[in-house]
């Protein structure tokens, strides 16, 4: 009987909850003081201490000892042809309170932050065909000169001779020394490992992701190594309270090129290409075939070679992955969903042409 009254006032609370969080959503500014450069820098840093030092990711653990009792409890409801009904929908709606409720205290309030752009005194990401040519034609002289650099060979692709753990810790280096005028990206106490699931991520098409609930950065050790340092410092990005993932795309860019090593710096220009030549395509098939031509062959390879990997894994359950996480972003704000990712291509328009 006291499981059921808890449980009755958790389900309650969760609605609450819901209004509560659809109210502070239209106060950024409140956000951004009280929660993103108040409590959560203490939480983010609490959690990467205590965690951080442990080989293993705890986050996937406890997304598979969360999975293993939701289908126990699937079972029990089978067996018990859903009766009590009401104990049981209170039941679900006291776990759903508690999650709720962890995942926006501990990360989630980021997501209603002020938009980095206004924080960097940008009024808006839009851009012309013309302003992304330019920015476009920019980046590949920048890449092919890095790529140049490490290989000295127009033709060969460059493959990143460092082990994954050295990355994770040169990456928590390259935030330390990263400063920008309107940006505190400070990092301290880092907590990035590689993912138990990371066959599975595979399949559903991500590189990684961050445990909002144990503050983890998580990195798919199966992804090609030249995007293993971007997508390192990308999760590390939200590790700072960057929820939208094309602001995670674009600091985490600044935290690769502004690195001396020069894998690293190829890694954030690779990537950005990436995201480039996709926004040209939206504009011009042929111009995008113009300006892929004018990459080294060894650029395009290491391109060729990351389409390859993501082909490899591809499954009839992907699309639904997708689709569920663009779900989510939606949820959360992100009005454009899992396309939010291309987001970043504005910033480094509005970067060049500043």
């Amino acid at each position: 009987m006291k499981d059921y009254i808890i449980n009755k006032y958790l389900s309650v609370f969760l609605i609450l909850q819901i209004f509560f969080v659809g109210f502070i959503s239209q106060k950024p500014d409140w956000i951004e003081k009280y929660y993103s450069n108040g409590i959560y820098p203490i939480i983010s840093r609490f959690l990467r201490q205590l965690l951080g030092w442990i080989p293993i990711s705890i986050g996937d653990l406890l997304y598979l000892l969360v999975l293993f009792f939701f289908l126990r409890w699937i079972v029990l409801l089978i067996r018990t042809h859903f009766a009590p009904f009401r104990q049981h929908l209170y039941c679900l709606g006291a776990h759903l309170s508690v999650i709720f409720f962890a995942f926006h205290m501990l990360w989630g309030f980021n997501y209603y932050r002020i938009p980095l752009y206004e924080q960097m005194g940008i009024k808006n990401l839009k851009y012309t065909e013309e302003e992304l040519i330019t920015a476009s034609q920019i980046h590949i002289n920048q890449l092919n000169e890095i790529h140049q650099l490490i290989v000295q060979n127009d033709s060969i692709a460059v493959d990143v001779p460092y082990k994954r753990r050295l990355i994770f810790k040169m990456a928590s280096k390259e935030y330390q020394q990263l400063k920008t005028d309107s940006l505190n990206l400070y990092f301290k106490r880092k907590s990035i490992k590689n993912s138990l699931l990371s066959t599975t991520l595979s399949y559903m098409g991500f590189s990684g992701y961050l445990n909002p609930f144990t503050g983890e950065a998580q990195v798919n050790k199966r992804i090609p190594k030249p995007i293993f340092p971007f997508t390192t410092c990308h999760e590390m990005a939200h590790q700072l309270g960057y929820a939208s993932e094309d602001e995670a795309n674009y600091i985490g860019y600044l935290a690769c090129t502004n690195s001396e090593d020069l894998y690293f710096r190829y890694s954030g220009e690779l990537l950005a290409m990436q995201y480039l030549l996709y926004s040209i395509a939206q504009f011009d098939k042929d111009l995008y075939k113009e300006y892929l031509g004018k990459l080294s062959v060894g650029v395009r390879k290491n391109i060729q070679k990351n389409h390859d990997f993501w082909d490899s894994y591809h499954n009839p359950l992907e699309p639904y992955f997708k689709r569920f996480y663009d779900t989510y972003l939606k949820a959360n704000r992100q009005k454009e969903g899992i396309q939010s990712y291309n987001g970043m291509v504005g910033y480094l328009v509005k970067n060049k042409n500043r």
